[in-house]
């Protein structure tokens, strides 16, 4: 296992060096200084290898800012040179890291359970495995052969439920796989019947589904249905936004209107639907700027400052201030992490923009740079 320690550490300080070449950051600067005392990290470090377990998913997915790498590192450098755990937390502390709550598994008998914790899930429910370190439950193996006499009984549903900060993915008993993001949650059978698959979601999530010619696959939000044989999709339905919106990668899928007519949607399309205005449109989209949430990047394109902090706060616990008038409709085109402390993201925005940010306590103030 050490070695795993060694190649993960060595990967973060070969990417960060690529990438802090044009950066002229603080963080820049403190990652190079500390970088010279990489060789001296204990990887027999007790308290190493506990933070390994807790994070080991997010080191392999080291893709996201260098500079959020060169702090994951002094947190590492600080630990293992035997100095005190909170003057650790106290190097986090500086920005502000994503929420860190549970996902939760609600089970058709009303009992919940949450998947970080040691309970035993697969005691519960037979064929039922919980992946934790790749954030992922599956049903695959869960008998989904069902007979005439199980589908004339009824159906037992559980509901994933997704945190704050927290993605999450789930393989359904079909092999239907469903990413879901921050404060989403999916209500889904523990086996399909054989002529129907249907699930509800509230939130935000991807669907890779698997194609049944017999069983279309049906998502429910609060504003309308998506049905689909087997194609991927991404569906935005969260309560507090204006719109309910449905991004086509693969495949094709229609959608029910009020007027009985079902909207056929192709391949890098996109299903717009407007509380609002109570009306609907069909466009066609980068679907990227739409799915790049599942590998924990938020691509964005012309986004005023207003969209990208809504997103901002379902991933970490903030409040924002727009104190000087205007700066909510700035808008930024790019790539920012969204799993690094908010530092490094705000810095970021910042650079390539007139706009400054400061933090005191969970409350962002943006301001026109003086």
């Amino acid at each position: 296992m050490e070695e795993r320690y060694k190649k993960a550490i060595e990967d973060a300080r070969d990417l960060a060096d690529k990438m802090l070449q044009d950066m002229d950051s603080e963080f820049a600067a403190d990652y190079k200084f500390r970088q010279k005392s990489l060789k001296s990290i204990d990887t027999k470090s007790d308290w190493l290898k506990f933070w390994w377990r807790a994070n080991r998913a997010k080191v392999y997915k080291i893709s996201a800012a260098a500079a959020s790498l060169a702090l994951l590192i002094t947190l590492i450098i600080n630990v293992t040179d035997k100095s005190d755990v909170n003057n650790t937390i106290a190097v986090v502390s500086s920005g502000i890291m994503p929420a860190n709550g549970n996902v939760v598994l609600t089970l058709s008998s009303g009992e919940t359970v949450q998947l970080d914790s040691n309970t035993r899930i697969e005691d519960k429910i037979s064929g039922i495995r919980v992946n934790e370190s790749a954030g992922e439950i599956s049903y695959a193996g869960v008998n989904s052969g069902a007979d005439s006499k199980k589908e004339s009984q009824s159906i037992e549903y559980n509901e994933l439920s997704v945190p704050k900060g927290r993605s999450y993915s789930i393989i359904l008993s079909d092999g239907t796989k469903v990413w879901l993001n921050a404060l989403s949650k999916i209500k889904y059978p523990v086996q399909f019947t054989s002529n129907e698959r249907n699930v509800e979601l509230t939130g935000e999530a991807y669907f890779e589904v698997k194609r049944d010619e017999n069983a279309p696959f049906t998502v429910k939000t609060n504003d309308y249905k998506v049905r689909v044989l087997g194609t991927s999709f991404n569906v935005n339905a969260y309560s507090n936004e204006n719109k309910t919106v449905t991004t086509l990668v693969t495949g094709s899928i229609s959608i029910p209107e009020s007027n009985g007519i079902e909207k056929k949607i192709a391949a890098g399309e996109q299903y717009s639907y407007d509380r609002v205005s109570d009306k609907a449109e069909v466009s066609r989209v980068n679907v990227e700027l739409y799915t790049s949430w599942i590998d924990n990047l938020l691509r964005i394109e012309e986004q005023s400052l207003d969209e990208i902090f809504k997103i901002l706060e379902r991933r970490y616990d903030i409040n924002v201030d727009f104190r000087d008038k205007g700066t909510s409709s700035e808008k930024f085109t790019g790539k920012l992490p969204l799993n690094d402390n908010l530092k490094v993201v705000l810095e970021q925005l910042s650079k390539v923009s007139n706009v400054d940010f400061k933090t005191e306590d969970n409350t962002v103030s943006v301001t026109y740079k003086r």
